[in-house]
């Protein structure tokens, strides 16, 4: 229980923050990402009131407090703290939780990857995918798994770095050589790629965000639709296609 500010204060700063977030009364977590503009761009066009929100990859919860703010009514916020730095990590999110009076629902054991076997309810109305992608071996395993998790008409708000060309349909990958100086980086897809990766998972491309410089999210609204570029779909994303689903 926090008993004072000055305490909230010691508290903040004897642990190391990725997310800056403002806990009020002029308390700002010292962490080294901002709050992106693209991103509140892209969740400026979406209402958040009365829904059931998804955040994978929460990190220090940032974007589950901003959805939580925006009138989300439930908020999952997930992350894997098996593939995170430092293994205390989430006493930041805990720490936030507690500042600000979340009611955010906080699950540090959850990989992308098990997201409907997790919540087998699959009537998530938003999905927070923000900064994950790239950092996945499978990201088209990810967003079929992530399909699988939402109600159908949901929105799904994908975000990471891409190549800005338009042209080309390819992704690079990065194994031997390093990307930004960060072994954790995979994949970095042109804009044309991303958009293919998202479409052959079963989301419509609604509306893209471009920052001035490279490169963040696509928000795409996910929904059930006929795909004719699959001879048949594969098992994780046939209950998806209404020729399939009619079978």
């Amino acid at each position: 229980m926090i008993t004072s500010q000055n305490e909230l204060l010691e508290r903040v700063r004897a642990l190391k923050w990725v997310h800056t977030i403002d806990l009020g009364n002029g308390i700002v977590t010292p962490g080294m990402w901002a709050p992106s503009p693209t991103i509140l761009r892209a969740l400026d066009s979406i209402d958040f009131r009365g829904k059931k929100v998804l955040d994978i990859g929460c990190w220090d919860g940032l974007w589950s407090f901003e959805a939580e703010k925006r009138g989300a009514t439930t908020v999952i916020a997930t992350d894997l703290n098996t593939q995170r730095w430092p293994q205390d990590g989430h006493l930041t999110f805990m720490l936030a939780r507690e500042a600000l009076r979340s009611k955010a629902i906080y699950r540090p054991d959850v990989s992308v990857y098990e997201a409907p076997r997790v919540f087998p309810e699959r009537d998530f109305d938003v999905v927070l995918f923000c900064g994950i992608y790239y950092h996945l071996r499978d990201p088209l395993l990810a967003l079929s798994r992530l399909r699988q998790a939402m109600k159908p008409g949901g929105i799904i708000v994908v975000e990471g770095e891409v190549s800005l060309d338009r042209v080309r349909c390819s992704a690079e990958f990065f194994y031997k050589g390093l990307h930004s100086n960060d072994p954790s980086n995979w994949w970095v897809p042109t804009i044309r790629c991303l958009h293919e990766w998202i479409e052959s998972s079963y989301f419509d491309v609604v509306e893209e965000f471009l920052p001035p410089q490279p490169a963040e999210p696509k928000e795409t609204l996910a929904d059930v639709r006929h795909d004719p570029k699959y001879m048949l779909p594969d098992s994780e994303l046939a209950a998806f296609d209404r020729d399939g689903a009619a079978r």
